[in-house]
C-alpha cells in the first residue's frame, strides 16, 4: 500500500520541470522499489515440515523445494522440522499426514486431512511430490 502511494506521487513528480528534480524522484522511485523485494517475514506464519530421516525417498527432496520456494518468494520464514516417527511416539496428531508434509499454521498446504494413525507411512501425492513452483504457488495463495 506505502508503494503504491508513493508511487503515485512520483509519478506526478516526473513532469515538473527541471531535470534535478525530476532525476531525484526517478531515483527515489527505485528505491522504493528496490525496497519491495528486500525479504519479507511474516511472523503469523508458522511453517512446519513433517519428514522422516529415513524411509521416505520425497523428504529430502520436498525439503529443499520448500527452502527454495521459500527463497525464491523472498521469505524469511522459520520452519519447524518436525521427525514423523516421534511424533508417532508422542501419539500426536500431525503423525497422520506421513512425510513429508508441510504445513502452515497447523493446516496442510495441499488440504490434506490427516489420517487417524499413529503409523508412520510415507506420504502419497497424485502426480508426485510438489516442487518448488507448486509450493511457492501455494504459500503465496496463503499471503493476504
Amino acid at each position: 500500500m506505502m508503494s503504491q502511494i508513493l508511487v503515485g506521487w512520483h509519478e506526478g513528480s516526473l513532469f515538473q520541470e527541471g531535470s534535478i528534480v525530476m532525476r531525484y524522484h526517478f531515483v527515489t522511485l527505485l528505491l522504493i522499489l528496490s525496497f519491495s523485494q528486500l525479504p519479507c517475514q511474516d511472523k503469523n506464519m508458522k511453517i512446519d515440515f513433517i519428514g522422516m530421516e529415513d524411509g521416505c525417498p520425497n523428504t529430502p527432496k520436498m525439503w529443499a523445494s520448500l527452502q527454495e520456494a521459500l527463497h525464491e518468494l523472498h521469505w524469511k520464514t522459520a520452519i519447524d522440522s518436525l521427525d514423523l516417527i516421534d511424533l508417532s511416539r508422542k501419539e500426536d496428531a500431525r503423525a497422520g499426514y506421513g512425510s513429508p508434509t508441510i504445513l502452515v499454521n497447523g493446516r496442510d498446504l495441499f488440504d490434506v486431512s490427516p489420517a487417524k494413525s499413529f503409523n508412520p507411512a510415507c506420504r502419497f501425492y497424485r502426480g508426485g511430490v510438489p516442487g518448488t513452483k507448486d509450493i511457492a504457488a501455494k504459500l503465496k495463495s496463503l499471503r493476504p
